[in-house]
């Protein structure tokens, strides 16, 4: 496999239409080769300016990679690959559909993809409408080199385009995928006609034909460039400007300095291209220049009539500007070298043609990471309780590195418990069988959970404060964790992925969890029903049914293990870059959930009960859980006897905070990956220990 990998592509692809937006990842500096990735799985607004938002990228591995000697090479210097070796048990692999998101709808759309040889795939892009509606599908088989999906769709167009290939590939390794996009390019459906967005383009177009002729003479003469002459164009663009918008019919809210600065950072950037920073004097720099002023000024001729009649920017249109550009320097560059400055130039028609053209759109989407609480706690009496910091190492229990102190139990070789194993840290999670292979994980502290108590005695779901504290079930509708925008009925509307059409949350057991390990993995745990429980408040003994749905990510070659809040911002995620909150030294929250198109799957883990007193299981066996393929618990196959040890929170009747222990242990079903199982020793056992201060409080 790995001397296919590194070789070089040949086919020929197909040449996007010129009136296109074109995505081909080459804006993405510092990337790596293959095999070590510099560059981040892609968050899914890097382009939503362009009007291409794209989720469900990142399962598989997907990451921005460059090129260059590879067999997956489409366009030098950066790819976007696909690669996963993690099969599910039915067949096919941990991955969810790839969602390609447009805003306005597109008329056409291609892309370029490819693969190694022998990798036998068949990618399929099936479009829909802005209702919903399906617009058909089409499939390609990827090659070595690369080959070019085109499709075009009838009005209204195609709002969503989503992406999977075959179920099962082969790829000369059973349950290994690996393929490539590149080259993305789509065109939008024309917006309503406007008068004055047909001015306002026409004043863009002018300015960068003035500027760019002033700069012209300079760089033709090796002088600074005339003042005068910039002032002229400026003078000349507001005042162009100014009429447009008082025709009355403008599209956006673009004013006029923010449309001169696009245009001025478009010159910028062509002096920059053209000279390399040198300044002349050089006759063939000047006659760039004007060359580019000229052609940036027939592309926006062609967007203004297209604007003004509401319809299509023609094609020939375009290509007759391309063509002028390419004969006036013949003398200064063949076509294949002014290629660079071309693209520059259609970027730049594209974009402020878009600026122009494009109203301004707020959508609202409802996902999981968002959904907050804000009904009122009912009146009656509540239990708060608060992780706090357990040991500071929590070991391997099974590989003779023990935890520090301070500990919650043990694990023993026997069930009556003479002989133990290892010490259990306090404050840990502890997963799997005796084939395990994941080190224990911290559990966050300041994590809160709130219950309701109108007797003193019944403990009950809360509202809380809100999502971060509250104790109940999900809401009625449901959502894919795999593509939160997308409502659905069942994992078929969500790529098959278990557990990945999901009720939506109402309420968070604590933050996100770091699951440590190759692969690492970001668990985010859900309240799956309200949770119920009692107290005596005399001793501060309790006990909590806690019924859970644990969303495992997957996070290989991520920032961190889960996203973390850091400075104010998640460095990565869903929320990349968004605004958060953290109270613990791990910097998870619950405002920085992983990618979407991280997900695995949901387990259904069921705690209960979580309990201050103590918690002993013991089989003859060592299989702790229906189906365990291996005896034995957290990597020792020897374990015959899992114990933990609660501690009630004293009198709480003076409502003051008590310190207190609650532990549990349960089992954990399979993810549905063989090798995520395997590594996990899944399904398998699971134990923690939670040490907190438990209150019992009037108002929450």
């Amino acid at each position: 496999m790995l001397a296919a990998l590194v070789r070089s592509a040949t086919a020929q692809l197909v040449p996007p239409p010129l009136t296109a937006t074109v995505v081909n990842f080459d804006d993405i500096v510092g990337c790596s080769s293959l095999f070590n990735p510099a560059c981040p799985l892609l968050p899914p607004d890097t382009y939503s300016s362009v009007g291409l938002t794209i989720t469900g990228f990142g399962q598989n591995g997907a990451t921005v990679f460059a090129a260059e000697g590879s067999s997956y090479l489409i366009s030098p210097p950066n790819s976007l690959l696909f690669f996963s070796v993690f099969p599910l048990s039915n067949g096919g692999l941990i991955k969810p559909p790839e969602t390609f998101s447009f805003y306005p709808p597109v008329q056409s759309l291609q892309f370029d993809t490819a693969t190694f040889g022998g990798c036998d795939l068949l990618v399929t892009a099936q479009a829909f409408a802005p209702n919903g509606a399906s617009l058909g599908s089409t499939s390609i088989a990827p090659v070595e080199g690369g080959v070019t999906l085109s499709v075009t769709f009838p009005p209204p167009g195609a709002q969503r385009v989503v992406i999977t290939d075959m179920p099962n590939p082969i790829c000369g390794t059973p349950g290994l995928e690996a393929f490539s996009i590149d080259d993305i390019a789509f065109v939008t459906l024309p917006s309503p006609a406007s008068r004055c967005a047909q001015s306002a383009l026409d004043a863009a177009g002018k300015k960068a034909k003035a500027e760019s002729s002033c700069y012209s003479k300079a760089l033709q003469h090796g002088v600074a460039v005339d003042p005068a002459c910039l002032q002229k164009a400026t003078d000349d663009f507001n005042k162009d400007f100014t009429k447009a918008q008082r025709l009355g019919d403008c599209l956006t809210d673009t004013d006029g300095p923010t449309a001169e600065a696009s245009v001025d950072g478009f010159v910028s950037s062509a002096i920059a291209l053209v000279t390399g920073g040198s300044p002349g004097p050089d006759i063939c720099f000047g006659a760039k220049l004007v060359a580019i002023g000229k052609k940036a000024r027939r592309f926006t001729r062609c967007s203004a009539k297209a604007a003004r009649s509401g319809t299509a920017v023609d094609e020939a249109c375009a290509q007759k500007a391309a063509q002028s550009f390419n004969v006036s320097l013949k003398k200064c560059g063949t076509p294949t070298q002014l290629g660079p400055v071309e693209a520059l130039i259609d970027a730049f028609g594209t974009s402020v043609s878009r600026r122009l053209t494009v109203p301004t759109t707020t959508t609202t989407t409802t996902t999981t990471s968002t959904t907050t609480t804000t009904t009122a706690p009912p009146l009656g009496d509540h239990l708060s309780f608060t992780t706090t910091v357990g040991t500071a190492n929590c070991g391997t229990a099974g590989f003779g590195t023990p935890p520090d102190a301070p500990f919650s139990g043990e694990v023993d070789s026997d069930v009556a418990g003479t002989t133990k194993i290892s010490d259990l840290g306090a404050g840990c999670l502890y997963i799997g069988g005796g084939n395990a292979s994941i080190p224990a994980s911290q559990i966050p502290e300041n994590a809160t959970t709130i219950l309701d108590s109108a007797d003193g005695m019944n403990l009950t779901a809360s509202s809380g404060t809100g999502r971060l504290d509250c104790s109940k079930g999900p809401q009625t509708t449901k959502h894919c964790l795999s593509d939160p925008s997308v409502e659905c009925t069942s994992d078929n509307d969500c790529g098959l992925l278990p557990g990945a059409c999901a009720f939506d949350a109402n309420c968070f057991f604590g933050p996100p969890v770091p699951v440590n390990g190759f692969p690492s993995s970001c668990v985010v745990n859900v309240f799956a029903q309200d949770a119920n429980g009692t107290i005596d408040l005399a001793t501060g003994e309790s006990s909590v049914n806690i019924s859970l749905g644990s969303r495992v990510f997957l996070t290989l070659g991520q920032l961190s293990v889960c996203p973390h809040c850091d400075g104010g911002t998640c460095n990565y995620g869903a929320n990349a870059g968004g605004p958060c909150t953290t109270t613990n030294a791990g910097l998870t929250s619950v405002d920085c959930q992983p990618n979407p198109g991280t997900f695995v799957s949901t387990l259904s883990v069921d705690l209960s009960p979580v309990s201050t007193g103590p918690n002993d299981t013991g089989v003859v066996d060592g299989l702790f859980c229906p189906s365990q393929p291996t005896a034995g618990a957290f990597g020792s196959p020897d374990v015959r006897r899992i114990f933990q040890q609660g501690s009630p929170a004293g009198d709480m009747t003076d409502g003051n905070p008590h310190a207190s222990v609650l532990v549990s242990s349960f089992c954990i079903p399979p993810t549905g990956s063989l090798a995520l199982d395997n590594i996990a020793g899944l399904p398998g056992p699971g134990s923690l220990s939670l040490p907190g201060m438990a209150q019992f409080v009037t108002v929450p």
